[in-house]
């Protein structure tokens, strides 16, 4: 699929893996949210392996919201996908282009 100024990326896997190889297809590209789910744990190793390994400098990934979603105390599945929600029609509507993250402190 093209991803282009209009895509909005949610990534959402069943593991590390997984997430880390759909974010490594997509980091690179214009699209206007990249998002991905994950532990504060996932997300450090791949952040840091992505880093090490060159995949990305640190800028490019403090684009990527992860955790995804807005931080309203969000805990059934249901109000996790309006968390979620929330946060692509803020990006959308309000131009967000980065947030502070939950998991690492950093912009």
């Amino acid at each position: 699929m093209p991803i282009a100024s209009d895509t909005y990326i949610v990534i959402v896997t069943r593991g590390h893996k997984l997430d880390a190889e759909a974010l490594e297809a997509c980091i690179h590209t214009p699209a206007a949210y990249i998002g991905m789910i994950g532990s504060k744990r996932k997300v450090a190793l791949i952040r840091e392996n992505f880093i090490e390994s060159g995949i990305v400098t640190k800028e490019e990934f403090d684009r990527i919201f992860t955790p995804i979603g807005l931080d309203i105390g969000a805990v059934t599945v249901p109000e996790i996908a309006a968390s979620i929600t929330a946060e692509l029609i803020a990006v959308r509507r309000k131009g967000i282009i980065h947030k502070i993250s939950k998991t690492t402190g950093l912009p």
